[in-house]
């Protein structure tokens, strides 16, 4: 939001440098930036276009005699909008502008002696599709500072917060500007030369709804004349890059931007039937707006309707029916509060997010639209003709009562560790213009209605921080905080997968959460929840699993000659409640990808099969401290993952079905567990700690012939089992199936590896283990030792 230091020297004078109250203000929390008018135009004249004739050598370009003063200079320009008896801004030869130097030139062999200038490029404004046309009294060969009264000015930049609505205008941060200086600010109360009419007897309003609109007030003018602003209005608002349009229109930009409140003007005379109503759209009804735009509006739209339909969508846009135009002469000025989340709500639906929806949005002082009003009707008087009504039509049903909120300036300085007396807060809230009555420590306050942002204890602590200076408030070396006050990390789980996979060649994933109607049926555990009002078809459902977005990048990076690949990622997937379909569930994944076979190397391939990217889910778990996890095929071509015989995920091979829908040549191995699950048993999961090893080891092999039924972790698990505490290393090492052996069984070695921290073991110890260990396999898998 733009501020223009002349503009606050209305309200306050401060002779502070514009470096200084940068510092100042963002110490106060808004946060802005500064920008130096130098409107001081040495050389830039008034003149008059005597004569506009085509260009013998270009279509576009113009030539024209130009009257200023003391001689009439021949300029070659380019406008769209040159003509005959304008006046103009002329720069003569010599003069600067931007830096640039005029000087007299041949534009297509046509000598050019100057400029005629645009507001853009004297800095005035932001009109630059054609030239400045300025007001027929001037005086030709006129200095423009002195014609345009112009004087040097400071613009601030300021980054306003959303909470602080009461800043979005010059008034607002006059407020903020008294308690850096300490200065009470000038506001004048309007005088108003009213007629005998009254505005009750020449227009009735309806509020439909108390929750849409607060506060409604207006009043009526007649006999006005529309035409351009005065120079100080014009200027006004160029100042802050406003673009003016007439003197009606730019009076209530010009108290919008002053004091913070929207106003609305109306002709009066086209209101049919002389009745306002406030109300809700109805679905589906139509608005022709001030941009000739036709909007199309809904049930969640206030507008402002009269007998036959809208004339204005509230505190967003006007309509095109009721606009004020060069033949009007009577207004009714309307000044309301509205409903904020239904103003936000419209302006972004219809994508017209304007200077006065950001003020509806962040909530009005309700106590400020009379005065609003009033103002507006005195400074109209000063610039054009008009008679005043009387009254004034003010609903107002619910009347808004100042926040009052307790307060204790002891729990404040223990709150900001600070040691302010009584007195320096008293002095803090006078600044606020925070009435208060204490006795002693504790203070009954009443916010004034311009800060809607108060509403408790703590803001009013933070008021005192800001005000006091938070760069006075000494930081503390040392503090003390209950044991209560921590909380469980519920994402050091998902730091310590995505550190561990990170470390193992794995690239962390993000997809998109929303998917097509394909992508949601890849997996069908879950069942997708169609979007109402989807982006597009690509976006209708919640994703329900995160595969298709890593085939998707699989296949990315496959098309770019990567053909070894490993991908993770955590995220959430939405689904169904089971136990109650209107109702969606939510679960967090886990989900591994490998895709390709193996990485050439120049002394010996590295293999990437299923028995890999097991063990890469075994290390995972592992490092995790995860203990009695398995895996176990089932009858199809899944590897299913258990914990305690709980199943928390799959591990299995992408069928060429799926690997074709996303045009995947490469085997593909896919790895999801559920991360609800996991962390249940990760929570509960405990560290052990061992002494290393000071005796010898004893190795022993084995080998066994088996049923191809079984498989490997039902072996290693009866033998770990039956082997005691001694037991610290087991390998599978050979594994056999051919003609050679009977039909369905095979041939299994493992080496064991025996060692304790408290004794040598002998022979004898081992075989006894030996023994137990075989039994048991011949007991639960019928084995025969070979």
């Amino acid at each position: 939001m733009k501020i223009s230091r002349n503009w606050l020297n209305n309200y306050i004078i401060s002779k502070k440098s514009d470096d200084e109250l940068i510092d100042e203000f963002t110490q106060l929390g808004l946060e802005c930036t500064v920008e130096h008018k130098n409107l001081n135009f040495p050389n830039i004249v008034v003149g008059k276009v005597e004569s506009c004739t085509e260009h013998p050598n270009a279509d576009k370009l113009k030539v024209c005699e130009v009257n200023i003063g003391k001689e009439t200079l021949q300029i070659v320009c380019g406008a769209t909008n040159i003509k005959e008896n304008i006046m103009v801004p002329v720069a003569k030869v010599g003069a600067e502008i931007n830096t640039f130097k005029i000087k007299k030139t041949k534009i297509r062999n046509v000598v050019s002696n100057g400029m005629i200038c645009s507001g853009k490029e004297l800095g005035l404004n932001d009109e630059h599709e054609g030239i400045m046309i300025l007001n027929n009294k001037f005086k030709e060969g006129s200095n423009l500072n002195v014609a345009l009264e112009l004087s040097d000015d400071s613009i601030f930049n300021f980054d306003i917060t959303p909470n602080r609505g009461d800043c979005f205008s010059h008034l607002g941060i006059a407020r903020e500007l008294s308690i850096l200086e300490n200065k009470k600010i000038n506001i004048k109360l309007p005088d108003l030369q009213c007629h005998k009419f009254k505005t009750s007897e020449l227009i009735e309003v309806d509020i439909k709804d108390d929750n849409i609109c607060k506060r409604y007030a207006c009043r009526i003018v007649k006999n006005i004349k529309v035409k351009d602003s005065p120079q100080w209005l014009q200027n006004k608002l160029n100042s802050i890059d406003q673009k003016c349009v007439n003197n009606i229109v730019d009076l209530a930009n010009y108290l919008m931007f002053d004091l913070g409140q929207p106003l609305h003007i109306f002709d009066y005379d086209k209101i049919n039937n002389k009745k306002i109503n406030i109300r809700l759209a109805k679905n589906n009804e139509k608005i022709i707006c001030l941009n000739n735009d036709t909007k199309k509006l809904s049930n969640e739209d206030i507008i402002i309707a009269d007998s036959k339909g809208p004339i204005a969508i509230a505190g967003v846009i006007g309509s095109f029916n009721t606009q004020v135009d060069n033949n009007t002469k009577n207004i009714l000025i309307e000044s309301a509060i509205f409903n904020e989340i239904n103003i936000r709500k419209t302006s972004k639906k219809h994508d017209y997010v304007k200077e006065a929806s950001k003020r509806f949005e962040r909530g009005l002082d309700c106590n400020n639209i009379l005065f609003v009003i009033d103002r507006f009707c005195e400074l109209l008087l000063d610039i054009t003709r008009g008679e005043v009504a009387e009254d004034f039509l003010d609903l107002y049903k619910h009347k808004l009562k100042s926040n009052t909120i307790s307060f204790s300036s002891k729990k404040c300085n223990e709150f900001l560790g600070t040691s302010l007396t009584n007195d320096q807060v008293n002095k803090i809230f006078t600044k606020l213009s925070i009435k208060y009555s204490n006795d002693r420590n504790n203070y009954v306050c009443s916010v004034p209605t311009f800060r809607n942002d108060l509403t408790t204890e703590v803001d009013l602590y933070e008021e005192v921080a800001r005000v006091y200076g938070y760069n006075k408030i000494s930081s503390n070396t040392s503090f003390t905080f209950p044991v209560k006050s921590f909380v469980t990390d519920e994402e050091i789980l998902d730091h310590k997968i995505r550190t561990i996979l990170s470390n193992h060649s794995f690239n962390e994933h993000y997809s998109n959460s929303l998917y097509s109607k394909d992508d949601s049926l890849i997996e069908s555990k879950y069942k997708p929840i169609e979007i109402i009002n989807p982006l597009s078809q690509d976006m209708m459902y919640l994703r329900n699993s995160l595969l298709p977005g890593l085939l998707r990048s699989l296949s990315f990076n496959e098309k770019r000659n990567e053909n070894y690949v490993k991908l993770f990622e955590l995220g959430n997937i939405t689904s169904y409640n089971n136990n109650n379909f209107n109702k969606s569930k939510q679960h967090k994944q886990l989900m591994m990808v490998w895709m390709g076979s193996q990485i050439d190397h120049w002394k010996h391939p590295i293999i990437q099969d299923f028995y890999t990217v097991k063990g890469e889910i075994n290390y995972l778990l592992d490092m995790l401290n995860i203990k009695d996890f398995y895996l176990k095929s089932d009858k199809g071509s899944t590897t299913n993952i258990f914990i305690k015989n709980k199943n928390i995920g799959y591990l299995k091979l992408i069928d060429e079905n799926i690997k074709n829908k996303f045009d995947l040549i490469h085997s593909v191995y896919v790895c999801s567990i559920d991360l609800d699950l996991l962390k249940l048993f990760y929570a509960n999961s405990t560290t052990d700690y061992y002494k290393i090893y000071s005796f010898p080891s004893i190795t022993r092999d084995i080998s066994i012939l088996l049923n191809v039924k079984f498989n490997n972790e039902e072996i290693e698990r009866v033998i770990f089992k039956n082997s005691g505490d001694k037991l610290t290393r087991l390998n599978l090492f050979d594994l056999y199936e051919g003609n050679k052996l009977p039909k369905n069984s095979k041939s299994m070695a493992y080496s064991l590896t025996f060692q304790s921290n408290k004794e040598t073991l002998t022979d004898k110890e081992i075989d006894n283990v030996i023994s137990k260990i075989i039994a048991a396999l011949v007991d639960q898998f019928g084995a025969i030792q070979r």
